[in-house]
């Protein structure tokens, strides 16, 4: 693997999309969130690709957002005075999750191991999630202080009840495979990262019997009627954050973060609940 935050190869209309990110369990940070808005734009525009898969190199799908990037861009922010640059900055990140979402072709997420925080946010913003039995899912923004704010609460809730999502973003725990599968965060569990390829190679073949255009009408129709409240949901945490938290917060809460022992450098969470 390179320096590169993913890797992408396309193959008999399965544009494969392994995330490597910019620090350990496939951290998302540096190039990662413009690289992937570009990406996603321009896949739009290509006729070999029917579908994308998103999955993790190294038997991780990721650990979440890059803390130790992220409080170099904090305390650059406080330096310079920007008082809206934490407004501002979520709002880019905001857009490439939201390329995710918006991309005209069928997103499937491949999950092993670790989906956390912005991780979780970005496999929601997928239309499709397989999992490994071994993968676990958390929101932990709380412990730093923060509303989920990357759309996790705005995509979500089509997902799983209210009371498991808000079970969740309060407590910030860790779910484990069986459970998510149980509560709908994904769709198929299955036995290896081989299986998870295989599934998303079968999902394009069914894919490609049908014309582009209705695959896309179909996202559309379905997206159409949430979009206006993801939208809204999206700016008003974006501002929440912004005024209860600030960039001092933040990055006091990230730096705190990052001097536990047990934190590898993303938003890993804290504690766990596997599945009844």
């Amino acid at each position: 693997m390179s320096d590169a935050p993913f890797h992408i190869t396309v193959e008999d209309g399965l544009a494969l999309l392994t995330v490597a990110g910019s620090g350990t369990g496939n951290a998302l940070g540096g190039s990662f969130w413009e690289e992937l808005h570009a990406f996603m734009e321009g896949a739009r525009r290509r006729d070999d690709i029917r579908a994308i898969a998103l999955t993790g190199a190294g038997g991780t799908f990721s650990v979440g957002m890059d803390l130790r990037w992220y409080v170099v861009r904090l305390r650059r922010a406080q330096r310079s005075g920007n008082p809206a640059f934490m407004d501002e900055d979520v709002r880019s990140l905001q857009r490439a999750v939201s390329a995710v979402a918006d991309c005209p072709k069928p997103v499937v997420a491949l999950i092993e191991g670790e989906c956390t925080g912005a991780a979780l946010e970005l496999a929601a913003a997928c239309d499709i999630r397989y999992a490994t039995r071994t993968a676990r899912f958390a929101l932990p923004e709380a412990e730093l202080g923060i509303v989920a704010d990357l759309g996790g609460l705005q995509r979500l809730p089509l997902l799983i009840n209210q009371g498991h999502l808000r079970e969740l973003a309060f407590t910030g725990r860790t779910v484990d495979a069986a459970r998510a599968l149980r509560i709908g965060l994904v769709n198929d569990l299955y036995q290896d990262a081989a299986a998870l390829r295989r599934a998303a190679r079968e999902l394009t073949d069914d894919l490609r019997r049908h014309p582009a255009h209705v695959m896309e009408g179909i996202k559309r129709t379905l997206d159409l009627v949430h979009q206006d409240g993801t939208r809204r949901g999206l700016d008003h945490c974006a501002h929440w954050n912004g005024v209860h938290t600030g960039p001092d917060g933040l990055s006091e809460a990230m730096a705190a973060r990052l001097r536990r022992p047990a934190v590898s450098g993303a938003d890993t969470p804290l504690r766990s609940t596997a599945a009844p």
